[in-house]
């Protein structure tokens, strides 16, 4: 219970700088710290260890940690204060802390939750706010956007420390020698695939230069190419320099993640999405997203195919330093097609490779 020394920054250990008078911020009330079985001790019909336990988390409360002074921040933000408009000061332990604790399981906390939570607490408080602003003083509107950034400022550094202990080292996959999945054995059936909604564009990605791309194209499918590799967009036999081919329409070509293009894209504005590389080369949660931003931008009655490499191939393929740090390696097609049905695409269909090492799963998005 000994605070750590993750404070955030060197005013952090002090959230409640610029709390109201007469209201020490985090200092525990006379009723907490008073031992002993007194008629006033509203803690004296509690057994001995759990009376014990509570005073001793009045000794050793985990202020100044970067957990403890985000959760104050929030707990400023949301609770209602005696004066209208004025943060809430720290009120002590709360009197079911043992209860709490024994089913208390804070190690599962999401940081999705958190900010979701925190996103409707803000907007909350800034309603209410609204409604008190004519009482405000001008001390009390600097202590709220004082609560205010404490909020922001521990939430961001929070993010922080999840981004960096997902991805310690940052490597962006385009710094790594990255192979193109040999997807020649699906390049007659890509214009199909995409021909199922063809009056929307279709989305490639990765580029790669196998031919999937012209056979979307050549079928008179607009298509929305993207590689996050320089060497790629660039050179490629449809890249930035010229976008369009003999006999085909118009191709645009990207030069990013196929995950960030996907975010960047309207709500059901493809009618086709093929993504190869990226998905074997994510982590899980990557390709969660990459399925969960396909299904967003899709349109109804579009067509998503995952090319996925055998899982041997891959890693015989792959050179020892880029295998290893890469952040993830293929799943099973039937691995994906778990993947899908949980994220609301049931029925996706197996295709094993005729020819070559990589797979197609394929699904038709309803909504």
């Amino acid at each position: 219970m000994a605070p750590d020394s993750d404070t955030g920054g060197p005013d952090a250990a002090a959230p409640g700088a610029d709390a109201p008078e007469g209201a020490a911020v985090g200092a525990a009330p006379a009723a907490a710290a008073a031992g002993g079985g007194s008629a006033e001790d509203p803690r004296a019909a509690l057994p001995d260890d759990e009376r014990a336990l509570l005073e001793a988390f009045d000794r050793l409360r985990p202020q100044g940690t970067l957990r403890w002074n985000f959760d104050d921040a929030v707990r400023r933000l949301t609770e209602p204060s005696d004066v209208p408009g004025r943060s809430a000061p720290w009120s002590g332990l709360p009197a079911d802390l043992w209860d709490r604790g024994r089913s208390a399981k804070a190690s599962e906390r999401v940081l999705g939750d958190v900010v979701k939570l925190v996103a409707q607490d803000v907007t909350e408080y800034t309603d209410r706010a609204v409604d008190e602003s004519r009482e405000l003083t001008d001390r009390s509107v600097a202590e709220l956007r004082q609560t205010t950034l404490d909020a922001v400022r521990f939430l961001s550094s929070r993010v922080d420390r999840l981004e960096a202990a997902l991805d310690p080292l940052g490597i962006e996959p385009a710094e790594l020698a990255l192979p193109d999945p040999d997807t020649s054995a699906w390049t007659d059936r890509a214009a199909a695939w995409a021909g199922a909604r063809g009056d929307l564009p279709a989305m490639v990605g990765d580029l790669g230069s196998d031919g999937l791309v012209a056979s979307v194209a050549g079928a008179g499918i607009a298509v929305d190419a993207v590689d996050p590799r320089g060497a790629v967009v660039w050179a490629g036999p449809f890249s930035l320099t010229d976008g369009t081919g003999p006999g085909t329409t118009g191709v645009t070509v990207t030069m990013a993640e196929a995950v960030d293009h996907l975010r960047s894209l309207p709500t059901g504005s493809r009618g086709c999405i093929i993504l190869s590389g990226c998905v074997d080369r994510a982590g899980l949660p990557g390709k969660v997203e990459l399925v969960d931003e396909a299904v967003r931008v899709m349109a109804t009655g579009g067509t998503l195919v995952l090319l996925v490499t055998d899982q041997t191939a891959w890693d015989a393929a792959l050179d020892p330093v880029v295998r290893d740090l890469l952040p993830g390696r293929p799943l099973h097609p039937e691995a994906w097609k778990l993947v899908l049905a949980h994220r609301g695409v049931p029925g996706a269909e197996w295709l094993a490779a005729p020819s070559g090492s990589v797979h197609a799963v394929v699904a038709e998005v309803g909504r």
